[in-house]
Order: structure tokens, then sequence, then C-alpha cells
């Protein structure tokens, strides 16, 4: 037997003594991509930490804890590389980049009340735009709780199969009540995006049928019919970050959505699955997805959208906008309103009506 048949013979021997004590799924994980990965996500962490220099508190320490669980997520996978047997690293790759992406829709949820209040309280389908964020987050936060809990039953089981599967059943609950939390917020945004962007250029054109021509229609042309508050947020001057933004939340919101769909069908088929025991799939439907909609929401950062610096964005109540909330009338204004409201039903009133109302103007 020659040396390339031994060496050929050895690496195989190798190969299934790794798979066997792999807890991978008998995998070994990529070493170039995951490294990779990691580096990339240490500039992304750093970037996120610095803009918050533009007041985006929310979505900056949303994003910075979704990019430090993804930096600890793949830091285990590099380390799992060169032994795969360790089980901290492995619990800390499972756990850490399984429940990153919670934090990363929560940025984004918060983002589409601002949207709101950009355009008008009244293309909110809930009762205000603030509504948004409560309700989602609100489901972002269980969906973390319940999928933390499945990660820490799975960790403690000391090697007890049922309560690792009860712990991946847990995990399974959290994504699935993610996964069902994002449809209902995706049925939102398109219906916010239509009463904004397609309604408005309808009633602009008077047309009632849906057409390529409506998309000719400039913003600058249908801004009348947004909220004048922030009319030059908007359009003065032509700022294509702002323009571009919604366009990156679809991004963001579709790329975690088949992120999340590909790890709940991963876990449902089991460790042993077609999906977990082929890495590839993780590269394409999980590691590349998150981070081509975290670089999406980088590049058209909300800070530069929405001139963070210089403008803020309060997220206010109501499905009318605040400024045009018709204001309390004064003790006397109430007073001249009741009045006048008797008038028709007071012949008295009628008679010194005229006279009265000169001597009131002539003391004004």
């Amino acid at each position: 037997m020659d040396i390339a048949t031994q060496l050929l013979e050895v690496s195989k021997r190798t190969n299934e003594d790794i798979s066997r004590t792999s807890l991978y799924s008998g995998i070994v994980p990529n070493l170039a991509f995951n490294a990779t990965m990691l580096a990339i996500w240490c500039v992304l962490l750093c970037w996120h930490t610095v803009m918050i220099w533009f007041r985006q508190y929310w979505f900056s320490s949303a994003f910075i804890c979704a990019a430090i669980l993804e930096v600890l997520g793949y830091s285990g996978r590099v380390s799992g590389h060169f032994d795969p047997s360790l089980e901290t690293p492995f619990l800390m790759q499972q756990v850490c980049l399984t429940i990153a992406p919670v934090f990363t829709v929560g940025g984004v949820y918060y983002q589409l009340a601002k949207m709101i209040e950009i355009y008008g309280h009244r293309f909110s389908l809930l009762p205000s735009p603030i509504a948004y964020s409560y309700v989602f987050i609100a489901f972002d936060l269980v969906a973390l709780f319940v999928q933390a809990a499945g990660g820490g039953v799975a960790a403690s089981s000391n090697g007890n199969a049922d309560n690792q599967r009860l712990g991946v059943n847990i995990f399974i609950a959290g994504l699935a009540l993610q996964v069902a939390s994002m449809v209902i917020f995706m049925i939102l945004m398109g219906h916010l995006y239509y009463k904004v962007f397609v309604q408005t250029r309808l009633d602009h054109s008077g047309q009632t049928r849906l057409s390529l021509d409506l998309f000719k229609i400039r913003h600058t042309e249908i801004d009348y019919l947004y909220r004048q508050k922030f009319s030059d947020l908007r359009i003065r001057p032509d700022r294509w970050v702002f323009h571009y933004f919604p366009l990156a939340m679809v991004v963001a919101v579709a790329t975690v959505f088949v992120r999340c769909c590909y790890r709940l069908a991963e876990l449902v088929a089991g460790w042993h699955g077609y999906l977990i025991t082929h890495e590839n799939y993780f590269i394409i439907l999980d590691a590349l997805m998150i981070a081509l909609g975290t670089v999406a929401l980088t590049i058209f950062h909300p800070g530069f959208a929405f001139q963070g610096r210089h403008v803020s964005i309060p997220i206010t109540p109501g499905r009318v906008d605040p400024e045009t909330v018709e204001k309390p009338l004064l003790e006397s204004e109430k007073e001249e309103a009741y009045i006048y409201s008797t008038e028709q039903t007071s012949g008295m009133y009628k008679v010194f009506r005229e006279p009265c109302q000169k001597m009131k103007n002539a003391f004004r």
C-alpha cells in the first residue's frame, strides 16, 4: 500500500471519528466561512456602536445586542471547527445565533411607527403608531424569553435525551411565535405601504385601477397628501437615503423571515435531519440572510434617513396627527359657543345680538 492510500485511509478514519463525536450533527463547521462572518459582525458591531451618535437609541441598542450575539455565535462555530466535541462553544453558537434576530426585528418594528409619524397617522391601521411598537416588541420579548428558556433547558440536560428534547421543543415554540408575529407584521406593513405609496397616487391621479403609470408620479407631486410637519424631511432636499429606506426595511424583514422559517424547519426535522447535517443550508438561509438584512439597514441607517442628529420624531398616540387635534375651548369660548347654539331658539338673543357683538369687538 502506497503512502497516498495510507493517508487517505487515516483521513477517512479521522473524519469518521470526528463525525461520531461532533455535536454539530456530525459535521465540522467551515473555518473560512465562519471566520469571515465573525470578522464581518465585528465590523458591524463597531459601526452600530458609533452610530449611536445619530440618536436612534432604540434601533442602535437592538442592533448592537444582535451584533454581540452574532459575534459570540460565530466565535463558538470557529472554536467548534478545531474541536466539534466541545459543549460550551456548541451551546454558545446554538443559543446566540438563534436568539440574535429577535433583536434585529425588534429594532425594525419601531421604525414602522416612525414612518407612520412621518407620513401621517391616518395611514395607520392600528389605533395609533405606538401600537405597532407595543404589540410587536411584546411578541418579540415573549419569543426571546421562550427561546432563552429552551436554550437553558437544553444546556442543563446533562445528556438526558428527554430534557434535551424538551428544550428543543421550547425553542421551536419560541421560533414559531416569532414567525407568526412576523407574518402579522408583514401584513400590516404591506397595508401601510399600499396606503402611503399606492393609494395616495390613486387619489392624486383620480384613477381607480392599479397601473404601472402610477409610479411615474413623483413623490414631490403627492407630498401634499402626507403630514406636512415632516415635509422638509421627505422632499427638501431630495434625499435618496430616505426614499430607499422603506425598501431596506422590506429587505431586512424578508431576510429575517426566511432565516426564521429555515431555523424552525431545521429544529422540527431534528438533530439528524437533512438541513442541520448540511452546513450549506445554514450558510445560505441563516448566515447570509441575517447579514444581508443587517447590511441593508446599515447602509440605509435610520440615523441617515431620518436625520437623527437634527430631527426628533417622537412616537405619539392617536389616529390623528397631534398638530391637527382640535384644541380645547377656553371658558369664554365655550360660553360664546353655547350662546351661538341657542340663537335659533331665542328671539331675544337675535334682537340684541348685533349691538352686543359690536360692543364686544370695541373692547378687544
